[in-house]
C-alpha cells in the first residue's frame, strides 16, 4: 500500500485529522513552555507560581498525550 502512493522507506502516512491535531497540541506544549520560563524567570516566584507553571505545562503534556497517531501507510522497507 505504501509503495503505491509512492511513500519512501522514512516517511508516513497520517489521515489530514491527526496531523493537524499533533501540530496544534505540539504548539500548544512549545507556547506553555515558553509561558512557564518566563513566568519562572520572572523574580522569585512563590512554590504557588511553581504550581502553577507545572499545572500548565502538565496541561499541555496531556494533551498532546490524547492523541493517537496512527499511520495509514507504512514503508515496507
Amino acid at each position: 500500500m505504501a509503495g503505491d502512493r509512492g511513500i519512501r522507506p522514512d516517511e508516513v502516512l497520517l489521515s489530514r485529522r491527526t496531523w493537524e491535531a499533533l501540530r496544534d497540541a505540539l504548539y500548544r506544549l512549545e507556547a506553555a513552555s515558553e509561558d512557564v520560563a518566563m513566568d519562572l524567570m520572572a523574580g522569585r516566584p512563590t512554590k504557588a507560581e511553581y504550581v502553577d507553571a507545572l499545572a500548565h505545562l502538565s496541561a499541555a503534556v496531556r494533551d498532546l498525550q490524547e492523541i493517537a497517531v496512527e499511520p495509514l501507510a507504512l514503508s515496507d522497507d
